[in-house]
């Protein structure tokens, strides 16, 4: 079990991290996903999986709408199986989602349709009664248009998205109005980009990495958002390791917070999209700056296979869940894997 040191913080930390596989326990009906989102549900324990690629054995690679719950001491459960009956968002992958006391809230995505027409954008707001597992849309559609391949993070008690249009503003949920208000930034903001990933690393810290521009330019740079002045700030890396450039990784907060858990994703190569299974960590420090350090290379001891789009949430106590994700071109994964991670 290897541990991690981080010098010039106001504590020094030392990590230590572990891969363990989950026994499968999915419902039949749940097929290997990837582009699903998911969120922690801290009342509850637990993860809530919506949506994605969904890829049978054997059979054609569709959208999905269903909705599943992982906990630890009951695994996984099949809340809503897919549905086109409208009491439910429609299918939908790359979409972003995140979660208050008493809901889970469901920002677009992408409706691929029929294969190689394009499919369909969406700008639906969707919000989820934690208590009854019923869906409301909300009247109020996303700002500035359908957007997909963002981000959804709870800051201390805000609901924040990130898109590829949040250049001189940042999106915030208004719980009073139902609806995502236009909230602008100062500072100097990540490039426009999508496929990227976002936590918090406190109650008013907002972290990105990460993700690729319309263009397909993937970058491995980081960001930090303060939600109580609204002023970005470029984060140094305060190390001369780092991850690679790549999209479609996924994240998570430290335990204890003070920064985030980075795995996987797909880096551009000459012969195409190369996923990675790495597990990185970076930590802020007591200058505003950080420091990247690699807890786990492509190698460890019962590590998942390298991927892109899958989801990776707390569990609490220093487990997080880590579900499917995509081999680009080569398989889709049903497969779930809790990482446990020491801060000492």
């Amino acid at each position: 079990m290897p541990s991690i040191f981080f010098p010039g913080l106001v504590c020094s930390v030392t990590f230590s991290a572990t891969w363990r596989a989950v026994p499968a326990g999915l419902p039949a009906s749940t097929p290997p996903r990837s582009g699903a989102t998911a969120a922690y549900i801290s009342g509850a324990s637990s993860v809530l999986l919506f949506g994605g690629y969904a890829e049978p054995e054997g059979g054609a690679r569709d959208v999905t709408n269903d909705l599943l719950n992982y906990s630890q001491s009951s695994g996984w459960k099949l809340l809503q199986p897919p549905s086109s009956g409208g009491q439910q968002p429609g299918a939908r992958l790359a979409s972003a989602a995140a979660a208050t006391s008493d809901e889970l809230l469901l920002f677009g995505g992408w409706d691929p349709k029929v294969p190689g027409s394009g499919g369909v954008i969406l700008d639906d707001i969707w919000s989820l009664d934690l208590k009854t597992n019923d869906w409301t849309r909300c009247a109020a559609a996303m700002p500035r248009g359908p957007t997909s391949r963002h981000c959804a993070v709870n800051v201390g008690g805000l609901i924040i998205v990130h898109t590829f249009r949040c250049l001189d503003s940042i999106l915030v949920w208004d719980a009073a109005s139902r609806a995502l208000r236009v909230q602008p930034t100062t500072g100097t903001p990540p490039s426009s980009r999508g496929l990227h990933v976002a936590v918090a690393a406190d109650d008013r810290t907002m972290l990105i990495f990460g993700g690729a521009a319309k263009a397909g330019t993937m970058v491995n740079d980081c960001f930090a958002l303060d939600v109580q002045t609204w002023a970005w700030r470029p984060l140094e890396q305060g190390s001369a390791q780092c991850p690679s450039a790549r999209a479609g990784a996924c994240a998570a907060p430290l335990p204890g917070g003070g920064g985030m858990l980075v795995y996987g994703g797909a880096e551009s190569s000459a012969n195409g999209l190369l996923p990675r299974s790495d597990l990185w960590a970076f930590t802020l420090g007591s200058d505003g700056n950080g420091a990247w350090k690699l807890l786990l290379p492509e190698d460890a001891t019962d590590a998942p296979g390298p991927r892109n789009a899958a989801t990776l949430t707390p569990l609490g106590d220093g487990d997080y869940l880590l579900h499917g994700g995509w081999r680009p071109f080569v398989s889709t994964y049903s497969d779930s894997y809790v990482l446990h991670i020491d801060r000492e």
